[in-house]
């Protein structure tokens, strides 16, 4: 595991997180946020603080207290003792798990208050951190299938932003962007433009 700050993330002053996939975002034992990405963490988490994200909503409102909040950086093996598997045999450990099962066991074991899949009981919020409406969102009905779709889109170099007027646009590194209207045929088709 590798741990940093918000603020060296946002200046650039972290070394290489390679081969890490997951990340919890805590200040102290308080953890707000757990999620994951293939391609890389540290861009995922700075997606985080362009706007509709809840955890860049809430550093926002935090600052400048959140730039001290920690990041954690977990490679699969770190996940381990998170991950509770059952052997087929008595003396012998099973130890295959994905990205997926390790975000969804570290979820469900530290709680975070800002995730909403796989978090049935999220931690309220300490009323001393601003953003305390965040928690109340109810959670997005999203299937196994959409969110496997949206892990995909992302590793594809798509990230998706809502304007001022509520229309959500989908922004390809290259370039390209979409509305969320000429995205619906790939998403019910679960392609990738």
């Amino acid at each position: 595991m590798q741990t940093t700050t918000v603020h060296a993330i946002l200046h650039k002053q972290l070394d290489s997180t390679l081969g890490h996939l997951i990340y919890v975002v805590r200040d102290g034992q308080f953890v707000f946020y757990v999620g994951q990405s293939k391609r890389d963490v540290v861009a995922r988490f700075g997606e985080h603080l362009q706007k509709p994200s809840r955890l860049g909503e809430l550093i926002e409102l935090n600052r400048p207290q959140s730039l001290d909040w920690a990041v954690d950086f977990y490679t699969l093996a770190d996940c381990r003792p998170f991950v509770a598997q059952k052997s087929l045999f008595a003396m012998q450990a099973w130890e295959h798990f994905d990205m997926d099962m390790a975000e969804q066991n570290l979820i469900a074991v530290l709680r975070p208050a800002l995730n909403r899949d796989f978090n049935p009981q999220p931690s309220p919020l300490p009323p001393h951190y601003q953003g305390q409406h965040l928690t109340g969102q109810p959670a997005t009905a999203v299937s196994p299938g959409e969110r496997i779709w949206l892990n995909r889109m992302s590793l594809a170099g798509w990230v998706y932003a809502t304007d001022s007027h509520g229309r959500t646009t989908w922004q390809h590194h290259d370039g390209r962007t979409l509305t969320d209207q000429q995205i619906t045929p790939y998403r019910q088709q679960n392609r990738i433009p």
